[in-house]
């Protein structure tokens, strides 16, 4: 812990002390109207203090590693947000003193996340860190300018042996499937058939007539470059549209597509299956429909 965190820990162990001491201290009925408000206020600030030490709690502290060794130093790095900072302390026993900072994109830790080098040519340690989280966890370049450089330290003997720590790549998502117009045609047939079909009685519009899924008017757009989308918007009642509702999301849950909601708006989507986004809403209150629209990924050209 750094001289501000200790400080940090003895404000909340202070203030919470306050506010149990002025809970404790039994006073007279007229007394009450100054003791109520200043017991208030005492534990609004150890609470307040609580929170503060909570947001500010994400403090890592790592040794700097050079060639498998220690070196004498170690980094502390803190964030809030999306600020990151950090300072190099040179140990000497229980005690640490600041040496050089460090920063963070983002709250990034790159050098709790082993993304820095060392290099050192007997006076001096060299230091190169990343300061963005490199997904691809590619070595640290030394090509350039050091970020700081340390006194290398001869007055005691350091351990060996040790791993900066080992970044592993983050995993490349898979190439996300190409469908033909006609596969994002079928694709979007065969949702709004079963939607319909799992509708509680016979889907009707809003004449009353039963919904055949087979003639179905499905709209083809332009989209991208050369490719397009096909997509159908139905409006239909039901015996029981809140049952209906509730069995179409049933439907398109078994299938694999995501959940999401928005505005009265149940959404169905996926980045893989042919259809990419449905969205319905129950619309029963005002006029006794349901909404649905069903719109296919953006196919390839031909």
């Amino acid at each position: 812990m750094g001289s501000s965190r200790i400080g940090t820990v003895a404000v909340v162990a202070a203030l919470t002390s306050l506010a149990v001491g002025l809970c404790l201290i039994p006073v007279s009925r007229i007394w009450l109207l100054v003791m109520v408000p200043a017991r208030l206020a005492a534990i609004a600030a150890a609470c307040l203090a609580g929170f503060v030490w909570v947001l500010t709690s994400s403090a890592t502290v790592v040794p700097l590693i050079s060639a498998g060794c220690e070196t004498g130093y170690v980094i502390e790095e803190d964030s809030f947000l999306l600020a990151g900072w950090g300072t190099v302390y040179r140990t000497d026993g229980i005690f640490a003193t600041a040496v050089e900072r460090t920063g963070g994109d983002d709250g990034y830790h790159p050098f709790a996340d082993g993304a820095y080098a060392v290099a050192g040519d007997g006076d001096a340690l060299r230091v190169w860190y990343s300061s963005s989280f490199d997904y691809l966890a590619a070595p640290t370049a030394t090509d350039g300018e050091p970020a700081f450089t340390l006194p290398t330290r001869t007055d005691r003997a350091f351990s060996c042996g040790l791993s900066a720590g080992t970044r592993e790549p983050s995993p490349t998502p898979p190439p996300r499937p190409v469908y033909t117009a006609d596969e994002a045609r079928a694709g979007v047939a065969e949702m709004a058939a079963a939607s319909l079909a799992a509708t509680a009685g016979s889907a009707r519009n809003a004449t009353g007539a039963i919904i055949d899924a087979q003639e179905l008017e499905l709209v083809t757009t332009a989209c991208g470059e050369d490719g397009t989308r096909v997509g159908v918007g139905i409006e239909f009642t039901t015996d029981d549209n809140a049952a209906s509702l509730a069995r179409i999301l049933q439907v398109w849950d078994a299938a694999g597509y995501s959940p999401d909601r928005a505005m009265q708006e149940d959404i169905r989507y996926s980045g893989t299956l042919p259809v990419e986004k449905m969205s319905i809403r129950d619309s029963t209150t005002i006029d006794g429909l349901i909404r649905m629209g069903i719109s296919s990924r953006c196919s390839a050209p031909e």
